[in-house]
């Protein structure tokens, strides 16, 4: 027995005398040639190991080892992955790309954020020139309804005149009548969305005040000021409060049974 072999058997488990010492034994004797070279081991599909110099086409898509001439593995090289796994590992890389885009995006926010803003204060500032324009706007348009609900007053007392002597209401009176009523449905929907709009601008800054203080590592601690403003709220921060107040209520309204 050649040194290499006595190598081999003795780097292998003679207690565990298996297949896979047969067949490296067998082709080292087999192609004593080959002794010098590196042998490649593999499980076939019934599980069982199997060696050779090369790997099997069939089998080329399994897990191999590549041994030297002492039966020492050198290489391990892993199985192909399956279409199952690469899909899943295209769909890991793709959240990863989504969720990198969302922290550049978060971080480009964030830098913004901070360079408007250099106090808590500037925030609130902001907020309530925005509440207020909408605020003037809305001022208006109740105005205008004021007049709107006396001409339709007058109109409508017009046409009861004219209905109580027996006439028909005039077709100008009608028409008016008839135009006035849209005019104030529509105002009614104007100022409902324009409500809402406050809203959603109260909500948004609540948001950037809360993250600018993360950012700056802050909590919400009263400020230099604040006890005054609290004691002399404007009207964006009652317009602001009230919609909070609103939301907390909604949030903790008891759920409505519904009888069948």
């Amino acid at each position: 027995m050649t040194t290499i072999m006595k190598k081999l058997l003795s780097s292998l488990n003679l207690t565990a005398f298996n297949l896979t010492t047969l067949t490296l034994i067998s082709i080292f004797i087999s192609q004593p040639v080959m002794a010098a070279g590196k042998i490649k081991c593999w499980r076939n599909n019934e599980g069982t190991r199997e060696c050779g110099t090369y790997v099997p086409p069939e089998y080329s898509q399994k897990r191999t080892e590549e041994r030297d001439q002492s039966g020492r593995v050198i290489n391990v090289e892993k199985r192909a992955k399956t279409e199952a796994e690469l899909a899943e590992i295209a769909r890991q890389e793709e959240l990863k790309k989504i969720e990198d885009a969302r922290r550049a995006e978060q971080k480009k926010k964030d830098d913004i954020l901070l360079k408007t803003f250099s106090t808590e204060r500037d925030i609130n500032m902001l907020r309530d020139s925005k509440i207020n324009v909408i605020e003037g706007i809305l001022t208006v348009t109740n105005s205008n309804n004021k007049a709107l609900m006396k001409k339709l007053e007058i109109m409508q007392k017009q046409a009861a005149n004219a209905e109580r002597r027996g006439q028909k209401a005039p077709e100008n009176i009608v028409s008016d009548i008839k135009a006035i009523e849209e005019r104030l449905k529509n105002n009614m929907a104007s100022i409902k969305e324009k409500r809402n709009e406050q809203q959603d601008i109260c909500n948004t800054f609540a948001k950037d005040l809360q993250h600018f203080r993360q950012l700056k590592g802050q909590s919400a601690k009263p400020q230099k000021g604040k006890a005054e403003n609290e004691a002399n709220p404007t009207t964006a921060s009652k317009i602001c409060n009230t919609s909070e107040d609103n939301k907390v209520t909604e949030d903790n309204k008891p759920a409505t049974t519904v009888k069948k």
